[in-house]
């Protein structure tokens, strides 16, 4: 009996290790910046338990800040780290901040729907 209820103790621990379905299915892509008018734009995303706000300011073509308005993460606090290399790059297309890949994932869909907002 002690074996099986630590088979089950392990099997929950390895299937709290993955990504809701929401969260690993989000995909990212870097809109065509010259396209995003001049200003501030917010964006939003809400998946699961992970939830971010944006505010992304873009001048000439070039995203210029990345202010991080709402981030409830969990322990997903060092994926605010990814905004930067977003600047850096000029690009959503970065790696996800390792051991925080939900928030990292939702944070960039946050900017990319930010960016899509500064399109229209």
């Amino acid at each position: 009996m002690k074996h099986l209820v630590f088979i089950l103790a392990v099997a929950v621990m390895l299937g709290s290790c993955k990504l809701p379905a929401d969260i690993a299915g989000i995909s990212v892509q870097t809109p065509d910046l010259t396209k995003v008018a001049d200003g501030t734009w917010r964006g939003i995303c809400n998946a699961s338990l992970i939830k971010a706000q944006v505010a992304v300011t873009v001048h000439g073509g070039r995203i210029e800040t990345i202010v991080i308005e709402r981030h409830e993460h969990g322990r997903g606090g060092k994926a605010e780290a990814i905004v930067d290399r977003v600047i850096a790059r000029q690009s959503l297309e970065v790696d996800v901040v390792s051991g925080a890949t939900g928030s990292s994932k939702v944070i960039l869909k946050a900017i990319e729907q930010a960016l899509a907002e500064g399109s229209r």
